[in-house]
């Protein structure tokens, strides 16, 4: 327990180890500069690796090509001109979080449901060298580089096919999340931004320009699954960050997940996170699983009930649509209620009751 305790100060803001830091800058080609001064200090003064070393690659599919993708270069338009890639269709970009990558299971997974149900520009975001570091700091830190990088791909479509920003949802997970707000803070005028259990460490009690926010794009929504404190292993956070905020099952502990254990929490460093779906980062992926499950029209439909917080729902106040309610995942932009949400979901696929 001790040995984890000292693990959890790297993740918990404190004013010793943020109050001394040395302001430093790195600059990078085509993105900028980037500072550890107010408000980054989240990073524990950690600035993002370079360009050339996260290597983030951008995996371009549709229905001329569900399974083998196009890689698109935001700095040669040729990539661009030369794909499938069509801005009279919408334009989904998918990114993922710590320890995990563009090829994974869910993405490819939600990749084919996309395209299954709509003709779309579908588009993963790999910066696995970045988000592979056992330091989880210098992944987060790397977050910054990572959403300027897809600013410059989302600016590169725009002027080269005169794709529209308000066609482009960007969906992330966990560190994907403020991927995805980095780059809407740098392109004005994205559709939409869909924050999957967004990471809470190194996140949660900071600046708005540090995490994901509702300025970040036309409209923000997010899926709470694992907004437990780190001291109990919980990987999201609890703070409302878009336009509609949903919690399935009070947005901690989800049904069907097997009781966490300390000791996961150092497999998880080691090794790779879709591997614990079933323990340490059960909760923390089902964010994604609920997304997934959202998507096709004749799929599951979230009712979701405006509610102020956890203990309400627990106690039964929160079942009324008076105050109009709204539909977690993929067709949550079809509400006009803003807010907080709370639901109840199943522990198994497709986890709708």
């Amino acid at each position: 327990m001790a040995a984890f305790l000292r693990l959890l100060s790297l993740f918990i803001p404190s004013k010793i180890t943020t109050g001394f830091l040395f302001t430093r800058q790195v600059c990078y080609q085509h993105i900028g500069c980037f500072s550890n001064a107010r408000p980054f200090r989240n990073a524990k003064g950690y600035l993002p690796e370079p360009p050339d070393h996260i290597q983030t690659n951008f995996l371009l599919y549709t229905r001329q090509n569900t399974t083998h993708a196009k890689s698109l270069d935001p700095y040669n338009n040729a990539t661009v001109t030369g794909s499938h890639f069509d801005s009279a269709k919408n334009t989904k970009v998918i990114i993922h979080g710590y320890r995990d990558s563009g090829h994974s299971h869910w993405m490819q997974q939600m990749v084919q449901v996309f395209l299954n149900t709509e003709d779309i520009n579908v588009i993963a975001v790999d910066w696995s060298l970045g988000a592979d570091n056992i330091n989880y700091i210098k992944s987060a830190a790397n977050t910054r580089v990572v959403g300027a990088t897809t600013a410059k791909l989302l600016e590169q479509l725009h002027h080269t096919t005169g794709l529209s920003y308000s066609r482009v949802h960007l969906i992330g997970h966990s560190l994907g999340s403020h991927i995805a707000g980095y780059a809407g803070r740098r392109v004005h005028g994205i559709g939409r931004i869909t924050g999957l259990d967004p990471a809470g460490p190194l996140f949660e009690n900071f600046d708005a320009q540090v995490r994901l926010d509702p300025t970040d794009a036309s409209f923000v929504d997010v899926i709470h699954s694992d907004s437990d404190s780190l001291s109990k292993l919980g990987f999201g956070l609890d703070k409302a960050l878009g336009h509609a905020d949903f919690y399935p099952n009070g947005g901690e502990k989800q049904p069907g997940c097997s009781q966490e254990d300390v000791n996961h929490w150092f497999f998880l460093i080691a090794l790779q996170i879709e591997q614990f779906t079933d323990t340490v980062a059960c909760s923390h992926m089902r964010a994604i699983a609920l997304f997934t499950e959202s998507i096709p029209t004749s799929g599951c439909s979230f009712t979701a009930y405006p509610c102020q917080s956890k203990a309400d729902y627990d106690a039964g106040r929160c079942h009324s649509c008076d105050q109009g309610c709204s539909e977690m995942g993929y067709h949550a932009d079809k509400y006009s209620a803003h807010g907080k949400f709370y639901l109840s979901t199943t522990g198994s696929p497709p986890f709708c009751q």
